[in-house]
């Protein structure tokens, strides 16, 4: 499998683990060397992976300590799971329109389309 993508399966797999309740806060994840043994890939797809979730804030890594989901997100309105769920639900956007058969520039002007027409419903309810 093309460990570029891999990285980002990883990632989604324990991101899901994560917003299911599956995995807690403070729970520690398995060493990047075991993820890799039981991803089949390298330490540096896991590393890729991990390093994803901690820009997210879902995680946090510690030298000596391991990595840990986090104890608390950040209390604002954009929290890492928010974030997170987004990010997931435009992924599954992303592959249905592009499995049928659109391509990106045409995905990206619809996206900006719309996003224009709820714009200005957003500035004349305003």
């Amino acid at each position: 499998m093309d460990e570029g993508h891999l990285y980002r399966q990883v990632a989604e797999a324990i991101r899901q683990e994560i917003l299911s309740g599956q995995r807690k806060p403070g729970d520690r994840l398995p060493s990047i060397r075991a993820m890799a043994k039981r991803w089949n890939c390298t330490v540096g797809t896991i590393q890729h992976a991990y390093r994803e979730l901690s820009e997210q804030g879902l995680i946090i890594s510690r030298a000596g300590q391991g990595t840990h989901v986090v104890d608390k997100p950040p209390l604002v309105n954009e929290t890492p799971l928010r974030r997170a769920m987004l990010i997931h639900r435009a992924e599954a956007f992303l592959l249905e329109v592009l499995t049928g058969g659109y391509n990106l520039e045409e995905v990206d002007a619809a996206v900006r389309q719309a996003m224009d027409r709820w714009r200005s419903v957003v500035l004349e309810s305003a």
